[in-house]
């Protein structure tokens, strides 16, 4: 993904939230987050930092292609990032069953 689909991945997939709120959040305009998810143009080092702070990830995640999503809490203990991180991995196995499931219900292999 480029900056510009990963800034929209995480307006609507982390955060959940509409062009306006998102604007608000990173102290810009609608105009200018429209811009930037549809590549016209590209945030600038201080907008890129708000975008990956307000969206718990990493500049690194926005600024290189091949950088997959990464969590990014700060002041959060090692101990505490590995429980997440197994609730996660939980969640994200429970629903891959479910889709098996539903697939199977569907006659579907």
């Amino acid at each position: 993904m480029n900056i510009s689909e990963k800034i929209k991945f995480l307006r609507e997939n982390i955060l959940d939230c509409s062009i306006p709120k998102f604007a608000y959040l990173c102290g810009v305009t609608k105009k200018t987050v429209y811009a930037w998810e549809e590549g016209i143009s590209t945030p600038c080092l201080e907008n890129i930092e708000v975008i990956a702070s307000e969206c718990f990830t990493t500049t690194d995640f926005l600024l290189y292609d091949e950088k997959e999503y990464e969590l990014c809490l700060p002041n959060i203990d090692d101990e505490t990032v590995s429980i997440i991180n197994k609730i996660v991995k939980k969640f994200s196995e429970r629903n891959i069953g479910e889709e098996k499931i539903e697939k199977l219900c569907k006659g579907e292999n």
